[in-house]
């Protein structure tokens, strides 16, 4: 499966590291890669408008080596990774491939 393209393009002060490409990296490291893939422009842009979301990526970003070595370690990630994982998780609750696998996809459908 190929990656979506992303159109948003920040570099954080003092690393060549695209935070577009952080969220890449920690999508595909998510259980729930395979909903999620598909929707990685949106999540991205949804994340870097975000506050919360944009200073946990930068703080990533900073404190890792992923801009150097391209591989996204779980000890890269922190405590301050936890907002991106509750996200991540709430994109992938309220999508319609999770809905749909427990009938609730279209919305009524199942259950009138």
């Amino acid at each position: 499966m190929s990656e979506p393209s992303i159109d948003l393009a920040m570099p954080v002060a003092g690393t060549n590291m695209d935070l577009g490409r952080l969220v890449a990296a920690l999508v595909a490291r998510s259980p729930y890669r395979d909903v999620l893939t598909p929707m990685l422009s949106d999540i991205t842009r949804i994340a870097l408008a975000n506050a919360q979301l944009s200073a946990a990526l930068a703080d990533i970003a900073q404190r890792s080596e992923v801009a150097i070595t391209g591989v996204l370690h779980r000890s890269d990630l922190g405590a301050r990774s936890a907002p991106l994982s509750a996200f991540l998780e709430q994109v992938y609750f309220s999508s319609p491939a999770f809905l749909k696998s427990v009938g609730e996809w279209p919305v009524g459908g199942a259950r009138g």
